[in-house]
């Protein structure tokens, strides 16, 4: 029973969870260099690229712990992950994840690359996003 679970329920969960999760802390590990480069530049206000730097070390760290706590918790405390089936349904998942993921990676840099780089553009994308709700409603 617990093998279906495994197979039907967990690997699937974890296989996309895990997949966003790693490069989540990959893509904050890129924005704490956009932002160190930023900072260094001082094309935009140092507080703002600081504030940026903080914000993405603490994603790596989060996203990382998290990653590292949930195959701890799944694979040593759970008895979730040791059988092939669940291994291969987990890959197969992992796949479907990361393509979707690494289709949004690039607007994601630019972006981040954007706000540390060129004076304006941060208060920009808050003003665009708040017309934008105000035009929803």
């Amino acid at each position: 029973m617990i093998r279906w679970i495994g197979m039907l329920l967990v690997s699937p969960l974890w296989g996309c969870a895990s997949t966003q999760l790693f490069l989540q802390s990959w893509l904050a590990l890129v924005n704490l260099l956009i932002n160190v480069l930023g900072f260094v530049r001082g094309a935009v206000p140092r507080k703002q690229t600081a504030i940026a730097m903080g914000v993405a070390a603490a994603s790596v760290a989060l996203f990382s712990l998290l990653l590292r706590g949930g195959f701890w918790l799944l694979t040593d405390i759970l008895p979730f992950g040791w059988s092939k089936a669940e291994n291969v349904v987990y890959w197969i998942f992992a796949g479907f994840s990361a393509l979707f993921m690494l289709l949004q990676i690039p607007s994601k840099v630019q972006k981040q690359w954007r706000n540390a780089m060129v004076p304006g553009s941060l208060e920009s994308d808050i003003f665009m996003r708040k017309m934008d709700r105000w035009d929803r409603s």
